[in-house]
């Protein structure tokens, strides 16, 4: 009676993990809008939580082939294995979260207060009154974001500007 509690507990954590599987895929869908500069990182380890997922799933259908069978040392060891990785799963778990989050809090949301004339934007919880509350663009986006500036001039902009360069 034992084993058959311990191989239907197993089986349910297959189960689950398959379903866990084919939920990553949701994850992956998001690639596309993660920053350049972490995307590769993310994915990776995307990735490898994923091939550890499907480590898992076959883990536990031997483990529970083993307690069936009764294969007493190959379950030993594999229940070894299993708890091991597990570790390191969820150690990958952490990490994909910890920069997704990252990620997240460095993107800008919301309303922000722009003043009309000069663009320089008021921080949210600044007085409207007080000039140090207020801030260019690119400074206000480069404190709350990963996003660095470069600057140049567009067409529009150098035609009115510097009308005898523009060709």
């Amino acid at each position: 009676m034992q084993h058959i509690f311990s191989i239907a507990l197993i089986v349910a954590g297959a189960v689950i993990m398959l379903f866990s599987i084919f939920q990553t895929r949701n994850l992956l869908v998001l690639a596309p809008f993660l920053p350049e500069k972490s995307k590769a990182e993310i994915l990776r380890d995307l990735t490898l939580h994923r091939s550890l997922m499907v480590f898992f799933l076959l883990a536990y259908l031997a483990v529970a082939t083993a307690f069936l069978y009764d294969i007493t040392i190959f379950g030993e060891i594999f229940v070894g294995i299993v708890f091991f990785l597990g570790a390191i799963f969820v150690l990958v778990g952490i990490r994909i979260q910890s920069k997704m989050l990252k990620e997240t809090k460095s993107s800008l949301g919301g309303l922000l207060p722009i003043c009309s004339s000069c663009k320089k934007i008021r921080a949210p919880e600044g007085d409207p009154h007080d000039p140090a509350s207020w801030s260019s663009v690119e400074k206000f986006i480069s404190t709350k974001t990963s996003a660095d500036f470069t600057h140049s001039v567009c067409p529009e902009c150098l035609k009115k500007l510097y009308p005898d360069l523009y060709k």
